[in-house]
């Protein structure tokens, strides 16, 4: 009997439970799921600076290598190697005694021209005065023309040696040519140097300003001048500055400035080189070392930014979707027209204040729901961060 009891009673609980579910499901048949809820954000526009980010190495302004432009063996080394000099200091001093000796014997020749001429010129006077007198003869006279007139040329070519007498005298002191760093010498003093294989002595590097050589793919380049076809702004021009990072990433304090864009293409490279100068004052920078420079290239006026994962991309297009006030969407096409970070840069298609959906849209696809949810962006991932409320 009480064995009985227990059943009966364990039955009629299973059935009051099934018929409280069926009641619930009954009650809820009729109502429709609420709609999803989706992040949105309002598309503001923006003006907007693209950059790009090239890899070069620092080289020096001006690099002079100094030669010897006489022959003769060198006296004396005047500076001090690794240091600062200046355009005209002396750096050595090649044996100048044969460069005297023939600068005495340039002017010496010079003289004796000068005081020939002078004979020669009375001679052609006289001449002349006697030809009238029909006392020497035409040919006498012509004679005497043309030792003046070679007499002169004599003067000429006497002036021209002198000159180079003293041009080499000149060389014989070796002065630099600019001012920078002179390195090591490359001769010692003793040696002997050629004018005629240009012996090479010393170099010297001008550090400030540096100079740096980036490469731009001529892809980038057709891609600028595409975006430059319509509303954007282009800043590749000389005089515009860039920011310069060492090889570890330190910002170098410094902004260089572009000097000029190459007007051709590297046919083997498929690159255009764009050159910076860059201040080095207190010389910390030097030749050679690997920087990167951030050039900025266009300034895009009224465009918007929307995350990349609110975009779809197709065959059809760029499509995002927009929240109407009833809260339905609305798909619609957009220009994009490059990436930035992690979002898309809009162009058109966009009108400033619409709410784009930037999350939740792939559950309202799958739900194939036709209204949504909206909530701002940034409280949904606020609430999302929120950690669960503990049962008490």
């Amino acid at each position: 009997m009480g064995a009985g009891l227990k059943r009966f009673q364990r039955v009629g609980f299973t059935a009051l439970s099934l018929l409280t579910v069926l009641n619930a499901a009954n009650l809820f048949a009729g109502q429709a799921p609420p709609p999803p809820m989706v992040g949105f954000i309002e598309a503001q526009p923006r003006s907007l600076t693209l950059t790009d980010n090239l890899p070069g190495r620092l080289e020096s302004s001006l690099d002079a290598v100094v030669r010897a432009r006489v022959t003769g063996i060198v006296e004396k080394r005047l500076f001090k190697e690794g240091s600062l000099v200046k355009e005209g200091d002396v750096l050595f001093t090649i044996d100048d005694r044969a460069f005297k000796a023939a600068l005495q014997s340039a002017k010496g020749a010079l003289a004796k021209a000068v005081a020939r001429k002078k004979l020669d010129e009375a001679n052609v006077l006289r001449y002349r005065n006697l030809l009238d007198s029909k006392a020497v003869s035409r040919q006498v006279l012509e004679q005497a023309e043309a030792t003046f007139a070679g007499t002169i040329a004599d003067i000429e070519m006497a002036k021209a040696a002198v000159l180079k007498a003293e041009i080499d005298l000149d060389y014989a002191t070796v002065t630099a040519p600019i001012s920078g760093f002179i390195g090591q010498q490359d001769v010692t003093v003793g040696a002997l140097v050629s004018a005629a294989s240009a012996t090479r002595m010393a170099q010297i590097r001008q550090i400030d300003p540096l100079y740096v050589n980036v490469q731009q793919s001529a892809s980038k380049i057709l891609q600028l001048k595409e975006m430059m076809q319509k509303q954007e702004k282009m800043l590749d021009a000389p005089g515009m500055q860039v920011k310069i990072f060492l090889d570890d990433g330190t910002p170098y304090k410094y902004p260089g400035k572009l000097i000029f864009t190459d007007v051709a293409v590297n046919a083997a490279t498929g690159e255009a080189m764009v050159r910076a100068s860059v201040p080095n004052p207190d010389y910390f920078l030097m030749p050679g070392l690997y920087v990167r420079v951030e050039m900025p290239l266009i300034t895009l006026e009224d465009v918007f930014l929307i995350p990349q994962g609110a975009v779809t991309r197709g065959d059809q297009g760029d499509i995002l979707f927009v929240l109407n006030d009833d809260g339905t969407f609305t798909p619609r096409p957009v220009q994009i027209a490059r990436s930035w970070e992690n979002n898309w840069i809009v162009t058109e298609g966009l009108q400033a204040g619409e709410k784009v959906i930037v999350d939740g849209m792939l559950k309202v696809q799958m739900m194939h729901a036709k209204k949504v949810t909206p909530i701002p962006l940034q409280e949904l991932q606020n609430a999302s961060s929120q950690p669960p409320v503990k049962a008490q």
